[in-house]
């Protein structure tokens, strides 16, 4: 009887094993998600140095890690940098600015107490009268 026992302890014990393995190895592993900062605006397709920026502010907590930190302006997805972030809670601004003759796209990080962070577009966008999307994402390596 301590014979049948034993093997079917032993049989749970290698039943639980696997068990444990399988669940381990079949589980996804977790990923953070792209965050966005992005908002639309109706551009007159004249800039002036005294027209009003358009931006969009939030505040976002970040986990401490690489991101890659993309502009988004429409469909274009450039520039793009990699940038390591501590954890903390940051002031993201992307705005629209313009120029006389043209419009420029700047992004920017703020840690509280802290220096900023800037993915900044260095080409004139030189653009006709519509409703443009544009903004940051940052999509953690994590």
């Amino acid at each position: 009887m301590n014979g049948t026992l034993g093997k079917l302890g032993k049989l749970a014990a290698v039943a639980a094993a696997t068990t444990a393995v399988v669940t381990l190895a079949g589980s996804p592993a977790s990923a953070a998600s792209a965050a966005y900062n992005t908002r639309s605006v109706w551009l007159d397709g004249i800039p002036r140095a005294s027209d009003a920026d358009a931006c969009v502010t939030r505040t976002i907590a970040l986990a401490s890690g690489t991101y890659t930190w993309t502009q988004i302006f429409g469909t274009s997805r450039t520039p793009t940098r990699t940038i390591y972030l501590a954890a903390d809670t940051y002031t993201w601004r992307d705005c629209i600015r313009a120029y006389d003759g043209y419009y420029k796209q700047t992004s920017t990080l703020l840690k509280p107490g802290e220096g900023a962070a800037y993915l900044n577009d260095p080409n004139p966008l030189h653009l006709s009268a519509g409703t443009y999307n544009f903004g940051s994402m940052l999509d953690p390596h994590f």
